[in-house]
């Protein structure tokens, strides 16, 4: 103390976080000497000499009273409210935005924990506030940044969990949805995202000169803090000289500037031409009057959000001024949890197994998420019904859950090959789908989805289609081949041709449907490195996915195997490959959530594509799943025989063997799955529709 006092002090800090977080002893005792050396400290790290510091030790110190277990709750809970007090008087939203935030954050989780439910209320707001003009601070690859944005996440759960609890249940969807904006923002952050469209260059020159300097000025402020790592933070780290508090300051509100004439760029200059351009760079938040409208006159949306240590369902109809809100129990998310680790390890392990129990695994799923009850609460009509997953419900085909209810339904369309079938469906057999004669959907967000419907296509001529760049699905290139007479216009890739370089140099810009009949992978360790897998194992990135201008296109449809697939461990918002094709500007999107099979997805698109002359996609792909399932063999055997003038046609170069292995045996194989070949759902309901 007498030769090194500030050192002493930070020493003193470090042994208040040592004993507050230890887990050896009895734990009043560790808390009550933290206490004392966090207290140690503060008679060096005073306001006046050292207020960052200071500020830090008032953090730790309020996170330790609210720990503490002696002494009265009261007394605890009013010290620990100083406490943070004091800490926001230095840690304002100018000079240090992330440790306000961070603050907010702690002392909104003690409110919320002692169910003061209006102060921690207005305690997150101001806090996600923050978060949201944070946007930037986290890249993925950091680990320490990544920790952070799992914190944000539970800063979004908490604040939707209080609107609950006070009855604001617009607000808790609002919430929702921002908390996915905020993810979006979070991937993209620092990534050389162009807008699309004519910007003119001086405006592209100056998007370019602030990112520039912004990233600058971040990366020198993110120096400084590693500099300051051993001070003795509970978070990041933080400085100890007065005079670096004041160039902190300084630079943030530098920092602060570059942000709102980067804000202001994109408003003015940007947003107009590319309104999806702004989604990427700053949280937009959407409200629910204006979800609401997505609800057209008979749709509802059921949006899943799951929080703590349960879910929630929001129901939003046009008829409701408020969402319905229906919220499980503890045993019913635990239920969830368990039943997607076995969902996945099965799928990952042992697929024969997993396609075996797919069906009863979707009726233990439908009894989780209480989908009967759920489905009491949509008035009628409503003919139309739009899912909004979270986490990892993103995985699951659930427009294939099945209903308790019995259900008749007769299929509304028709075609050249086979006449139209009426089938009565038993109450085993009847599904999600069948309820609802408009379509069921899925939608990453309530605001991606208003963006797409604010799309408009006109056109639907020209079709951009590759097919089989891996030679390992023929079949693909049947698909492709039966679809390309249906617009007037085509350009199509096969095999060898249908390489990176080509792809990218064909003018996707002009295609009003993009077919993809080929791999994809997904990374759910970097998503922003899934891909499309085309010849000589050459990959077009989601990132350069993003990049591709589609603002022609109505239609892209990713007909092979998990192209669906999508972050889903700790992230609110939907990563794959759908999502980049959303973003670059198609407003519908179809893809597979698993390895389809290539018979069954080769026949269900070459239905889909008759069915898109007279249906929308979704309804177009939901009556192309149903003709599909109840397609009996003798129907199969006769569809069979009118495509072979066009099977052999495509494949008369096909040597023997693969022949008979890639084309031959699985039309053999189907022919002997009887009365229904294609009725078990692994066959049909991997594939979702995304979008409008």
């Amino acid at each position: 103390f007498e030769d090194f006092p500030e050192k002493w002090a930070m020493t003193q800090n470090n042994l208040g976080n040592a004993y507050s977080d230890t887990i050896k002893g009895s734990r009043a005792d560790n808390l009550e000497r933290a206490i004392e050396f966090y207290e140690a400290a503060l008679t060096v790290r005073t306001r006046e000499d050292f207020p960052e510091d200071w500020a830090m030790t008032q953090n730790n110190l309020a996170m330790t009273y609210s720990d503490r277990i002696s002494g009265s709750e009261a007394e605890n809970l009013e010290r620990a409210i100083l406490c943070y007090r004091d800490a926001l008087s230095i840690r304002t939203r100018e000079a240090f935005p992330q440790n306000h935030a961070k603050t907010l954050f702690n002392l909104g989780n003690l409110y919320r924990s002692n169910q003061q439910w209006q102060l921690a209320y207005d305690t997150y707001a101001p806090a996600i506030e923050t978060v949201e003009f944070l946007r930037g601070e986290i890249q993925s690859g950091d680990e320490t940044k990544q920790k952070l944005a799992e914190e944000w996440n539970q800063l979004y759960l908490g604040m939707v969990e209080v609107c609950i609890e006070l009855q604001r249940y617009t607000e808790a969807v609002e919430y929702a949805e921002r908390s996915k904006a905020r993810n979006l923002v979070e991937l993209f952050a620092n990534r050389d995202i162009k807008p699309k469209g004519n910007i003119p260059e001086t405006v592209l020159n100056e998007l370019s000169r602030l990112r520039r300097e912004i990233e600058a000025e971040q990366r020198q402020l993110d120096i400084q803090q590693i500099n300051r790592n051993s001070n003795g933070g509970r978070i990041l780290g933080e400085r100890s000289l007065k005079s670096d508090s004041l160039t902190t300051s300084r630079d943030s509100t530098h920092l602060t500037k570059l942000r709102k004439q980067l804000d202001e760029l994109i408003a003015h200059e940007i947003t107009s031409i590319d309104p999806n351009f702004s989604l990427t760079q700053k949280v937009k938040p959407i409200l629910y009057k204006d979800i609401q409208t997505l609800t057209g006159e008979n749709t509802t949306i059921l949006e899943w959000y799951i929080i703590g240590d349960k879910f929630l369902t929001f129901i939003i109809t046009p008829q409701s001024p408020t969402p319905i809100i229906w919220q499980s129990s503890t045993a019913d998310f635990q239920a969830l949890v368990n039943w997607d680790n076995e969902y996945r390890k099965e799928y990952k392990e042992i697929k024969p197994q997993w396609k075996q129990k797919l069906a009863s695994r979707l009726q233990n799923l439908a009894e989780i998420l209480h989908l009967d009850e759920i489905l009491k609460n949509i008035p009628k009509p409503c003919d139309r019904l739009i899912l909004i997953p979270h986490r990892f419900l993103h995985l699951f085909p659930l427009h294939a859950l099945p209903i308790s209810h019995e259900t008749d339904f007769e299929s509304g369309c028709t075609d050249e090959i086979d006449s139209s079938i009426t089938v009565s469906l038993s109450k085993s057999e009847s599904c999600l789908l069948d309820l609802f004669p408009g379509g069921v959907s899925y939608a990453p967000s309530c605001q991606l989805l208003q963006q797409a419907k604010q799309r408009q296509r006109p056109n639907f001529s020209h079709l951009f289609a590759i097919a089989n760049p891996t030679k390992d699905r023929y079949l693909l290139e049947l698909q492709a081949a039966n679809i390309r007479h249906k617009f007037k216009s085509n350009d199509f890739l096969a095999k060898d041709d249908a390489n990176k370089n080509a792809i990218l140099n064909a003018k996707l810009s002009f295609a009003n449907c993009a077919h993809f009949g080929c791999h994809g992978k997904f990374e759910p360790d970097s998503p922003l490195e899934s891909s499309l897998v085309f010849a000589n194992k050459e990959r077009l990135t989601l990132l350069e996915i993003f990049n591709l201008d589609l603002n022609q296109c109505r239609l892209v449809t990713l007909s092979a195997c998990e192209t669906g697939l999508t972050e889903s461990r700790t992230s609110d918002e939907y990563i794959g490959l759908p999502f980049g094709f959303l973003l670059a500007g198609s407003p519908s999107m179809v893809s597979t959530l698993w390895k389809v099979d290539e018979l069954a997805s080769t026949l269900l698109l070459i239905r889909f594509y008759e069915n898109l002359e007279t249906l929308s996609t979704v309804t177009a792909l939901n009556e192309a799943q149903q003709w599909l399932r109840n397609l009996t063999s003798e129907g199969l055997e006769a569809l069979l025989k009118c495509l072979k003038p066009q099977i052999d046609r495509t494949f008369k170069l096909l040597p023997k063997k693969e022949r008979t292995r890639f084309v031959n045996a699985p039309l053999d194989g189907a022919l002997n799955r009887k009365p229904f070949p294609f009725a078990e759902p692994h066959y049909w309901a991997g594939f979702t529709a995304i979008g409008v």
